[in-house]
């Protein structure tokens, strides 16, 4: 009885975990143009325009605004001045990374702001528009996968080459990330997970969750 009990909480616990799933959105910088030096306002930086991006990653809106990020958000270090390359900087992770802990919605708004950091590497007051360089925005559908989506936007006087994907976490399939398969060789189950996140029994196993010993004819 007390085995019955813990194999339907194991199994349990898997089916609920199906309605929340696990993926990782993934943004990678590449090149970032600003020639002369300016702020959104017509301003120039003084001496260079030190540069760090905000990332903010939201629900699908047909007019991308500011606002909460609701899938998430983060910043970068001052990755160059004016116009550079972002993988030279050496303090950009590669690629930056958003966590989901719930199914992946197929579509999204993403915003990308660039802004003057005239203080080192200290972020400023993003509230406030004074040492705003270029703010970007798209709105995508966006499928579960290993390729990435090539992109470059422009804004006044700036342009930003970058890519992005959605990929699930280890043992998260799915088109949404939502479908959770752990290979496991216990009592409870003999099975690895194919491609599409399906048991498939280990040799000498059968059942729904080939628990059922196969015994040699």
């Amino acid at each position: 009885m007390a085995a019955w009990f813990t194999f339907t909480i194991a199994f349990s616990t898997t089916l609920i975990s199906q309605a929340f799933g696990s993926g990782v959105f993934e943004l990678d910088l590449h090149e970032f143009k600003n020639h002369k030096g300016l702020l959104a306002n017509g301003n120039a930086c003084i001496p260079n325009c030190r540069t760090y991006f905000r990332i903010c990653l939201k629900n699908y809106q047909a007019v991308v605004s500011a606002g909460d990020c609701i899938f998430g958000s983060t910043m970068t270090a001052a990755l160059g001045t004016n116009s550079f390359s972002a993988k030279d900087s050496g303090t950009l992770p590669t690629p930056i990374q958003i966590p989901f802990t719930f199914g992946w919605p197929g579509s999204f708004s993403l915003i990308i702001e660039a802004w003057h950091s005239p203080y080192g590497n200290l972020h400023v007051d993003t509230n406030t528009q004074d040492f705003l360089i270029s703010f970007m925005a798209i709105q995508k559908q966006l499928g579960v996968g290993t390729a990435w989506t090539q992109n470059t936007q422009t804004a006044k006087q700036a342009e930003l080459r970058y890519s992005y994907r959605f990929v699930c976490n280890q043992s998260y399939y799915g088109e949404s990330c939502s479908k959770k398969c752990t290979p496991r060789d216990d009592r409870f189950g003999h099975y690895t997970c194919d491609r599409a996140g399906q048991l498939s029994c280990l040799p000498g196993w059968k059942g729904k969750y080939c628990e059922e010993h196969v015994f040699p004819l």
